[in-house]
């Protein structure tokens, strides 16, 4: 004996019977995409689940089974929330002070499509046909896919415009929420700065030092909350590099400028030499490469007395 034509495949049978958790495992695996070439193929990859799977989640965790969009309808409306999701998770990133990059939209993202597939899936069980009577499981499932096939052919037409005003008030909700939180929430602390720099050198041409050496000044700004610690530590440059001077730690508050001053040695011979400093954070570290942030400067310095070159 031969199934129907319109029996579906024990592989479809397998996905609608539970859609939203494989939609939350393609959004969670999403990070596989990193390992494509950057540009169109990853965009191409990626862009897709990011809009759809978000939207399609909060679709099957609003509507019955029986009663959700269908279609090209159904991809327009996810596509629609997917995309106000994106800024809302991007506004919560915001409203707490977390920097708003691909990672941490991502992360995001997966915690909202978690919370959305577990509800869409308790929907998708409670409403089943087969839930409360015993029955085979392939035919229940079978029964579950007729249904459906049944539901999208004329109910879903009658109510197009009813689904239509409940995904735009959906959207307003989300981005009226959003904005009354911003209101109403305590705006985060202006992104501060540190900057290190010379001061009272010309800003190009050699550094003159005497026989017997001289100060150049420099200084650290720092805008930013709290005190902040640094190490200080100045070289000369070549293969390899020597240090000019002990490192030194210093401690600029808020809204300050530390001044000082840098002893620089006659330079051993003819030659014309760079020096560098380098102020490193103590404990503030770069929000993309996750290192200490550092900061440098350099200057060349030689001795007006002896023949200048260049020297390593």
């Amino acid at each position: 004996m031969t199934e129907p034509d319109n029996v579906p495949s024990r592989l479809a049978l397998v996905w609608l019977a539970a859609w939203p958790l494989w939609s939350l495992a393609i959004f969670a695996g999403l990070a596989l995409v990193r390992l494509l070439p950057a540009g169109y193929p990853r965009a191409v990859a990626a862009v897709p689940i990011l809009l759809l799977v978000p939207g399609s989640v909060t679709l099957g965790a609003l509507f019955h089974p029986q009663r959700r969009p269908r279609g090209i309808t159904f991809a327009c409306y996810a596509t629609l929330l997917g995309a106000v999701w994106t800024a809302f998770a991007s506004l919560l990133l915001y409203l707490q002070g977390v920097l708003i990059t691909a990672g941490s939209t991502y992360l995001c993202l997966l915690i909202i499509c978690a919370v959305l597939a577990l509800a869409a899936q308790a929907r998708l069980v409670l409403g089943s046909p087969g839930r409360g009577r015993r029955a085979a499981r392939e035919p229940a499932a079978a029964d579950s896919f007729y249904a459906e096939r049944n539901d999208a052919q004329a109910p879903v037409s009658r109510g197009a415009g009813l689904y239509c005003a409940a995904a735009v008030v959906a959207g307003v909700c989300l981005l009226g929420g959003g904005l009354y939180a911003y209101d109403h929430h305590p705006q985060p602390a202006a992104a501060g700065y540190t900057m290190l720099d010379w001061a009272g050198l010309p800003p190009t041409g050699n550094v003159t030092i005497s026989a017997a050496g001289a100060r150049l000044g420099f200084q650290i700004v720092r805008h930013g909350p709290g005190t902040g610690t640094y190490l200080l530590s100045a070289a000369w440059l070549g293969s390899p590099p020597r240090p000019l001077a002990a490192p030194v730690t210093v401690r600029v508050g808020s809204g300050r400028t530390y001044r000082g001053a840098l002893f620089v040695p006659s330079p051993p011979d003819g030659c014309i030499y760079r020096i560098e400093m380098t102020l490193t954070a103590a404990r503030q570290s770069d929000p993309l490469t996750r290192q200490p942030q550092s900061w440098s400067l350099d200057a060349d310095v030689r001795d007006p007395s002896k023949p200048s070159k260049k020297c390593t």
